[in-house]
């Protein structure tokens, strides 16, 4: 063998090895079973790499920087839960985050969300076009307060019923476990009626630890056909949050306005979490007749009208609420 096919069959062999180590380092990792895999948002390419090379989807970081940095994508990687199986060869990985190829939306409901809030939760993670149409649907099928908050994984091809039918099954688990009864008709009057108080409670109580108070003051004032006087009623009334209520915020006309209607709102006025639901069904009983939002996250308890009105002169020195709306006539 002369010379030149000994440098030849050297190339060869030196082509040969390195298309094998290629081949090796590349080849995909191979799946059991199907898996999701999170990449969380704002992730760098590094660091969505480092993901991916723990959950096996790929064997290299260097050869998934390598040819993110080729193909100039590595700022175009999108955030979400991806569903790998099998073998996927690593332009295929890449592929699948560049286009957002997404087997899964996560989304958080936080506890005390009305409708109006999930439905613009739901419009920005783009599981839904139009919001007021997952709000028209829950009111016309009466689910304020039924939706129970939580992390949930969506399909983005899930429909509006599709979601508020998990969510409402979600519900349903949660409460008959507190509850140890099944939900049905003979007994619906009375869980509506215990949702919608722990709504109240959700919404007025920070504090783990005033929540079955609260609620055992509302169940007092209710037996006394006293009007609760809960202040986030009248702000469901108002379709928004106020720091603190105006004296005509107080007189506004709607059967949600719990200082000028005796008796509960018509509908529970938020989708109250676990906790909550627990102080609904598990009251304290006290002295206590009134609470007052110190503006902190905490409420002051009063026995009496006239510890009240002191209250309601040291947390609201700016007079803002008037003193009558605190009366038990």
């Amino acid at each position: 063998m002369n010379k030149k096919y000994k440098l030849f069959f050297l190339i060869f062999c030196i082509l040969t090895l390195t298309f094998l180590i290629i081949k090796i380092v590349t080849l995909p990792p191979s799946l059991p079973i199907a898996k999701l895999v999170e990449i969380p948002e704002n992730k760098n390419a590094y660091q969505v790499a480092k993901i991916l090379k723990e959950e096996g989807i790929i064997k290299s970081i260097k050869w998934f920087l390598f040819w993110t940095n080729q193909y100039n994508v590595q700022k175009k990687l999108k955030s979400g839960i991806y569903e790998f199986s099998g073998r996927t060869p690593l332009k295929k990985v890449i592929e699948k985050l560049v286009k957002g190829e997404i087997a899964l939306v996560k989304i958080t409901i936080p506890e005390g969300s009305t409708i109006y809030d999930i439905g613009d939760i739901l419009q920005k993670a783009h599981l839904i076009k139009d919001k007021n149409e997952f709000i028209e649907y829950a009111k016309n099928n009466n689910l304020e307060g039924f939706l129970f908050p939580d992390t949930y994984y969506f399909p983005y091809n899930i429909s509006i019923e599709g979601i508020c039918h998990k969510m409402w099954k979600n519900f349903k688990n949660v409460f008959e476990q507190i509850y140890d009864e099944d939900i049905n008709e003979k007994n619906w009057k009375e869980i509506k009626r215990i949702v919608t108080i722990a709504s109240i409670v959700e919404k007025e109580a920070c504090l783990l630890s005033e929540r079955k108070m609260i609620a055992g003051i509302i169940y007092k004032r209710l037996k006394k056909n006293i009007p609760i006087a809960s202040c986030s009623t009248v702000e469901y009334a108002l379709g928004y949050r106020k720091k603190r209520l105006t004296n005509s915020d107080l007189r506004i006309k709607s059967p949600y306005n719990t200082y000028i209607n005796r008796g509960l709102p018509p509908t529970p006025i938020c989708n109250p979490g676990k906790d909550s639901l627990i102080a609904a069904l598990n009251p304290t009983n006290t002295d206590y007749m009134f609470f007052l939002s110190k503006g902190d996250g905490t409420n002051h308890f009063s026995k009496t009208y006239l510890e009240h009105l002191s209250a309601i002169k040291l947390y609201l020195s700016n007079k803002t609420l008037s003193e009558t709306n605190y009366s038990e006539n």
